[in-house]
């Protein structure tokens, strides 16, 4: 489930890249970049002739991000020094699967193609466009280590067997990406009750109670306890049972289905009659009950959801956190500073008793970020060469720090970023000038390096602190004795990587794709009864108990059961591959 908050600079210049026809010109130098740190030579330097053409390729992009070629940016400069390789963008406007599909239509796909599901890349494959890299892997001894987890998976994922893309942003360290969609509280309420330390059910019951008593009007309007996008077609079906995530067993790895994914151990659950769904449906019932939920929430879309938000009007706003910052920025402009929010955890009365490790969500596999070599390219060696250095520690560096001295400085053995990286992030013209998200095809990764710092610096929690919170906010978190934003859950929670759970799927053509369907829609519906019908604990018991026998008659269990052993018969073929 996406947000639509604050982002940064750099990200926001990734756009989805197509690559088309290559031409030859002129000759350059074989120069190593400058500013780049020691280690291992990239595997293209001894394999790449000094008098190698210049290479250029035309990338096909839907971000205006200005710059025409490649050589016009500081990184672009040193891989045409190195490779002698330049990249032409160029605007394409317009639904961009039905572009892949009319080139493969008619064969005249490009060098270099990037895919944004596996879908497409399945049609690509099956139908002979693509070139195995397998042999790329057996040459660059970086590039197998640095995609050691995905190159498995990524076999998985076709038809024969073989290796024929790699995508961006994976691997990833679990604590540069720590996504955690929460409660977001509103500031001067957390300081008028001393600052408590919210975490259970309970606390926010008690919380959001004293809260609407304190302050029954914000700015002349009657003050919401809290709001909820169940409007949303995620809304009821995914985020209303999203409790079982605040726990130390699952993870979203399967999505927001019949079924969840046991991360702890290794298995598919059914979702209804899980404990921690109905602890959530429960305090949802709770919160109703007490007049704290937002009545509209059941009809509330993101645009109703944001309205409340940016108004200051709601003391809390469940898990569509991301919204928070520019909310924030809209409620310092209008001169309610006060009224700002931060995102809080919570957990069930069985997750606090239990006290386990919250399973975080760390994708292994980004299949809307695919990135393959076409059987059209001219020159597939040079390509893999570039391929092969963008795995070295040099590469890396260069592709997502920048230019030593330039984009960072090194103090005690670390990279410290300058006030140049810095603006980069906050401004498009110098994000773009640098080069900085337009290399995203050569496989960036989130992970962090051996000096101790994110490749891409800005991936640092403090950093990410720095850039996307406004000083309330930080403030806020420090007198709650936060280190960061991403305190809490980085104590508290590990990585949940999703492996091959995330692949598994039900046929929907199927009868049990059918049944798994209705499944889904008897747990949206009843849901939503649970929510508003009871009027007690008692009733909410006995009402649940019916629901449950009554969802017990499609018999689930068989939907279940046919997920376990499609991962099971993954994970052999998986074995097969490692």
């Amino acid at each position: 489930m996406k947000g639509t908050g604050q982002k940064l600079v750099s990200a926001a210049l990734a756009g989805s890249l197509l690559f088309v026809t290559a031409c030859s010109a002129d000759k350059t130098k074989d120069a190593a970049p400058s500013g780049a740190p020691a280690g291992s030579p990239s595997a293209a330097e001894s394999s790449k002739s000094p008098d190698a053409k210049e290479y250029v390729i035309k990338v096909l992009t839907q971000t205006n991000n200005q710059i025409k070629r490649s050589d016009e940016t500081k990184i672009g400069k040193k891989i045409k020094e190195k490779f002698n390789m330049v990249f032409e963008y160029v605007q394409a406007p317009g639904n961009y699967a039905d572009k892949l599909n009319l080139m493969l239509a008619g064969g005249d796909y490009p060098e270099i193609v990037s895919i944004q599901d596996n879908a497409t890349f399945d049609k690509y494959a099956r139908a002979g466009a693509l070139l195995p890299i397998d042999d790329l892997v057996k040459k660059s001894p970086e590039f197998a280590e640095r995609y050691k987890v995905q190159i498995p998976l990524w076999k998985l994922s076709a038809h024969d067997g073989k290796l024929y893309k790699w995508e961006s942003s994976v691997p990833a360290d679990f604590k540069n990406v720590v996504e955690v969609n929460d409660v977001g509280v509103r500031i001067d309420v957390l300081e008028q009750q001393g600052w408590p330390q919210l975490l259970s059910t309970d606390d926010y019951i008690k919380f959001l109670k004293k809260g609407l008593e304190d302050n029954p009007t914000t700015n002349g309007k009657k003050t919401i306890g809290m709001i909820v996008p169940f409007g949303e077609p995620w809304g009821m079906q995914g985020i209303s049972s999203i409790m079982y995530e605040k726990g130390g067993r699952y993870s979203t790895a399967a999505g927001n289905l019949g079924v969840l994914w046991n991360q702890v151990d290794k298995k598919f659950e059914d979702t209804m009659t899980n404990e921690y769904v109905k602890e959530s449906l429960a305090f949802f019932n709770k919160l109703y009950r007490e007049g704290i939920l937002d009545k509209d929430s059941f009809t509330d879309k993101l645009d109703q959801y944001n309205e409340k938000l940016n108004s200051g009007r709601t003391l809390s706003s469940w898990y569509a956190v991301w919204a928070l910052t520019g909310a924030n920025q809209g409620l310092v402009d209008a001169g309610y500073p006060e009224q700002q929010y931060i995102n809080m955890p919570i957990r069930s009365k069985t997750q606090i008793e239990r006290n386990e490790k919250r399973q975080i969500r760390v994708e292994d596999t980004r299949p809307h970020a695919i990135h393959a070599i076409t059987k059209n390219a001219k020159h597939p060696e040079r390509i893999m060469e570039l391929l092969a250095w963008s795995a070295t520690e040099e590469g890396k560096v260069l592709l997502q720090s920048g230019i030593e001295g330039d984009e960072y400085t090194i103090a005690n053995g670390k990279r410290v970023p300058t006030d140049a990286f810095k603006k980069s992030l906050t401004n498009a013209d110098a994000a773009r000038s640098i080069g900085f998200g337009l290399f995203d095809f050569l496989g960036g990764v989130l992970s962090t390096a051996p000096d101790g710092v994110p490749y891409s610096m800005q991936l640092d929690p403090a950093m990410q602190d720095e850039l996307q919170l406004t000083q309330g906010m930080r403030d806020a978190y420090k007198k709650l004795s936060w280190e960061n934003s991403k305190d809490y859950f980085l104590k508290t929670g590990e990585a949940a990587n999703t492996g091959i759970a995330s692949t598994v799927v039900i046929d929907t053509t199927s009868a049990l794709g059918a049944l798994h369907q209705k499944m889904i829609d008897f747990r949206i519906k009843n849901s939503a009864t649970l929510i508003i019908s009871p009027k007690t604990d008692e009733e909410f018991e006995s009402l649940y108990q019916s629901v449950i026998a009554s969802y017990k008659q499609l018999k689930p269990e068989t939907v279940v059961a046919e997920y376990n052993r499609l991962y099971q018969e993954k994970q052999t073929q998986l074995n097969q591959f490692k």
